[in-house]
């Protein structure tokens, strides 16, 4: 036989068997993708037919298929979320996220299922689905409720003691993050500003000194949150059985676990010395005053391990900035809207630190018309267009006979703008400070209040236990740049649209504004 002929023949039958390999290879591929779709759609199917029976809004044509409803609401949550409120009024409805399908129903059970345990209708799994706490990292909040516990038993009733601190390091932040003006105007991305703020004054809160100030640790809770956010925005466009295959394909997905051993490496280290220096019994050792100590001596043995300590802290960072920062931005530009009402809160910062002395919780409380003004921006620019959202755990019979299968994703429309034709559009920012002075309920009226129609920190028991935190930050930031500084809008602008994103509504991060030194500031 030539031996050119036989290695012709013999490449032919590797390429055949190499083929006859990729072939089976093929076939055992498809074999499993019919296998996972059919009972992705086998599931699908036995959750229809115990969902609960609503209409869907935003429906443009009976036949439309519900993946195409769930990719507008994507980008026209508020369009869809206020056609169900008109429509049906006091009822309820569905709305189609990409995800999931959430049956809205009005803010009147709220106050028969706050009160519900966990066990019956879960806040926390509803975070978990919203937030695809497998991939954004966030899953670590389900091993127990340290967080929680130390946030409502340490920050809160310290909150008193830290106005201080906060406000050395609101001071120090300013010189930092505001560039120069030297008496003119400068023209300033003001939602990069007040990022970096919020997350110094977060940082020296939950981790104190020196940690606060480096500069690794402030980028990495600033990314940790972008890069969970990007994370979930993609998988939720898809069906639940591709996360796992998708997800380890996405840059960001990857920049997030990046972001967890970069705040191991920074805070573990932090944790085990500050163990050993409280364990040396040196006479003259001071224990820090931050949440990140409070977590430490609240810890039971599994929790308090360093690398989980530091993954928490950065799971807190990615609740505590973002928030706060879209709550301080929609004020300013409402401040830059309608300038009328600068004077007068200026006039009353300077009668409450003139009352009380110093910068105090105390003062802070006496600027009705300050926290009346940020509740008013809220109530227009709300941070969700829905709240309580909670996962039903079991079947659920309601005081009025509406049942509610396992499995249902409920919630509550949040936002006043939902109310179509009974929604007061103009606003009005020393609204609530009159009802306050009006009302024998007064404490209704205040931003970190909530009720059934005070629903954007949440109610009841999984209520946001950082809201009175937040409260007092965003005021002080507020009241500073106010004291401090001008700022309006470049001439011909006005205050920018929202985007949305399901029901998440967000600002316009690159916004410009100017911004001036006070004289003899």
């Amino acid at each position: 036989m030539n031996p050119n002929n036989s290695s012709t023949v013999l490449s032919q039958l590797t390429s055949k068997r190499q083929d006859k390999g990729l072939l089976t290879l093929y076939n055992v591929f498809i074999t499993i993708l019919i296998i996972v779709t059919t009972i992705y759609l086998i599931q699908k199917g036995i959750t229809r037919s115990r969902s609960f029976r609503a209409p869907f809004v935003g429906r443009r044509f009976s036949w439309e298929p519900k993946w195409l409803i769930g990719l507008r609401f994507s980008q026209a949550g508020l369009e869809h979320l206020a056609e169900g409120c008109k429509k049906f009024n006091d009822g309820i409805f569905k709305v189609a996220r990409n995800d999931t399908d959430i049956l809205v129903i009005p803010n009147r059970y709220v106050d028969e299922l706050h009160s519900k345990p966990e066990e019956h209708v879960s806040a926390i799994g509803a975070h978990m689905k919203n937030l695809l706490g497998k991939y954004s990292t966030i899953d670590i909040l389900q091993e127990g409720n340290l967080h929680t516990h130390v946030l409502q038993t340490k920050l809160t009733p310290n909150l008193g003691s830290m106005i201080s601190t906060i406000e050395e390091e609101l001071r120090f932040a300013m010189e930092e993050e505001i560039p120069p003006t030297h008496g003119d105007w400068k023209d300033v991305s003001i939602y990069e500003i007040i990022l970096h703020l919020v997350a110094r004054i977060s940082a020296r809160v939950f981790v104190g000194q020196p940690t606060c100030r480096n500069q690794e640790w402030l980028d990495t809770s600033i990314r940790f949150t972008e890069h969970a956010f990007l994370t979930i925005a993609i998988l939720r466009r898809l069906p639940k059985f591709l996360h796992p295959v998708v997800a380890p394909l996405l840059p960001s997905y990857w920049a997030v676990h990046r972001d967890l051993q970069t705040a191991k490496r920074i805070i573990s280290p932090i944790v085990k010395q500050r163990t050993a220096d409280e364990a040396s019994g040196e006479p003259g050792y001071e224990k820090p005053t931050d949440l990140l100590q409070w977590m430490i001596d609240a810890a039971n043995l599994r929790d308090g391990q360093p690398d989980k300590l530091a993954h928490r802290q950065l799971v807190l960072s990615l609740a505590a900035i973002h928030t706060t920062t879209m709550a301080v931005s929609y004020a300013i530009y409402d401040l830059c809207q309608f300038p009328e009402f600068v004077e007068p809160l200026r006039q009353e910062i300077t009668d409450s630190l003139e009352q009380g002395g110093k910068w105090a919780k105390t003062t802070l409380g006496k600027m009705h018309k300050l926290d009346s003004f940020i509740k008013e921006s809220q109530r227009l620019s709300p941070p969700s267009l829905l709240s309580f959202q909670r996962i039903v755990m079991q079947d659920l019979t309601l005081s009025d006979g509406t049942t509610l299968p396992k499995g249902t994703h409920i919630s509550v429309p949040a936002a006043e703008v939902l109310q179509g034709a009974e929604f007061d559009s103009s606003f009005d920012g020393f609204r609530y400070s009159r009802r306050r002075q009006n009302s024998g309920e007064a404490h209704k009226y205040q931003f970190a209040t909530t009720d059934k129609n005070s629903l954007h920190f949440g109610h009841g028991k999984y209520a946001c236990p950082g809201r009175f935190f937040a409260a007092y930050e965003i005021k002080m930031i507020i009241s500073h740049l106010l004291m401090d500084y001008d700022v309006q809008f470049p001439p011909g602008a006005s205050r920018p649209k929202v985007f949305s994103a399901d029901e998440v509504l967000l600002p316009d991060p690159s916004t410009r504004v100017l911004i001036r030194r006070r004289t003899g500031m």
